[in-house]
Formats: C-alpha cells, structure tokens, sequence
C-alpha cells in the first residue's frame, strides 16, 4: 500500500454523527466531514483494512467530492489514513504496542501540564477549563458522542496551551489521532462517559484549588485508566 500526498481524482467519500449520513452541503462542510469522519473511524463505523471510496463517501454525506477529498488529505496527512491510488481509503491499523507509546508520552507530557497549570493559573485558563468541563457534562447527559468527544479534546488542549510551550497541544494532537481507531474514549465498553467525565472533575477541582502535585496525579489516574481500558478492549477483541 502506497500513501500518496494527494488522492485520485475520482476517489468517495464519508460522513457520521454517531452514524454515517448526510449533512448536506455548507461553507463549514469540510472541516464537519473531517471530524464525523474522525468519529466513525473511531467507533468502527469504517473498519481499518477495508477500502473505502470517495464517490461512495460523498453520495453518504450529501455533498460533493470536493469537500471529503479534502478532509481525507487531512485525515492522510495525521496518518489516520492512506490513499490507494485510483482504488479508494483504508483506515490505518495502529497496534497494542502503538497505544501503549502513546500513552507513555501522554502521561509524560500531560502531568506536567497539569501540574504547570495548577501552579500558575489564570482567570482566562479558568474559564476556558470551566467552561469545557460543562459541555463534556452536559454531552454526557444527552449522550452526545460527537460533543463529548469535542469537548474532552478542548479540556486537555487548554491545559497544554496554557502550559505557554505552543508545541505541547499540537503534539498531543497528533499522538490521540494515531490511534483514533482505538476509540475516541474508552466510553461504552469498559468505562462510561460519567466515568470519564469524574476523571475530569477531579482535575479542574485540583486545579482549580492550585494544587500541582493532586492535578498531576488526577491527570495521571485518568490517562492510566484509560489506557488500560483500552488496553483491556484490545485483549477482548483479540478473544472473539
């Protein structure tokens, strides 16, 4: 399998919100399809190793091909996916070992950010955090995958902005979607999103409370508990 920069002409494309489906067509439709497409990958909904085309993608979101390709290029560029040339998509396959990486550097870097922040908090950061934390619990109430989803990444992205290294964030990013086939939280198997979002509560309230050592240590409960989640859905998997 050949990656290639840019796809074929006359490649599909895809869509989800949860499920796959139209969204018709708006001046924001490629970055929504870009970040449905993240969700389905995530949930399985398109499986890894199985080809999928542009044509198909875009007749399953309602627009056009111009704006799948192009959240495709995107999704190739952070290695969620590879181009066949003239065939279609597949989803890239990371391993046990892939997500046991990531989760190593994870904790490295997001305790630390954590801790920093807790140090040196301001009214800014605060709000920022508050506020993500409020629509985690409310995507939690409404079951709400896509927002949950959204908004956990908005949480740690403020805790690694505030951190003043802009390198952090970006980072971060691309280790979580290395392994967006795992799964966008360990939510619905072995955990649940109240589950998930208790773990985010313990770390603003130790943040919040100025405490560096308790926000690094709740940072460090929750990505070790969901590391080992997803750990233990990759030993189910391998078992069926």
């Amino acid at each position: 399998m050949t990656r290639q920069s840019v796809p074929p002409q006359d490649e599909p494309a895809l869509s989800g919100t949860g499920q796959l489906g139209p969204i018709g067509d708006r001046p924001s439709r490629t970055k929504e399809i870009y970040e449905q497409l993240r969700l389905a990958i995530a949930r399985r909904e398109l499986v890894p190793g199985n080809l999928y085309s542009v044509a198909e993608l875009a007749a399953t979101f309602g627009v056009s091909r111009t704006p799948v390709r192009e959240a495709l290029i995107d999704l190739s560029a952070r290695g969620i996916i590879q181009f066949e040339r003239n065939r279609g998509v597949r989803i890239t396959q990371s391993s046990a070992q892939d997500l046991k990486n990531i989760f190593e550097l994870r904790l490295i870097l997001e305790t630390h950010a954590a801790s920093v922040v807790a140090s040196r908090l301001d009214p800014a950061t605060e709000s920022a955090l508050t506020t993500a934390l409020e629509q985690l619990q409310r995507a939690t109430t409404t079951q709400d995958d896509l927002t949950y989803w959204s908004s956990d990444r908005s949480f740690h992205r403020v805790l690694l902005e505030a951190c003043g290294n802009e390198l952090l964030s970006s980072i971060v990013d691309n280790l979580r979607d290395s392994i967006l086939v795992r799964g966008t939280t360990s939510a619905g198997r072995t955990r649940t999103l109240q589950d998930i979002t208790n773990d985010h509560e313990e770390i603003l309230t130790a943040v919040l409370s100025r405490r560096p050592a308790a926000a690094a240590e709740a940072m460090r409960a929750h990505l070790q508990r969901t590391a080992d989640s997803l750990l233990q859905q990759e030993r189910d998997g391998d078992q069926s």
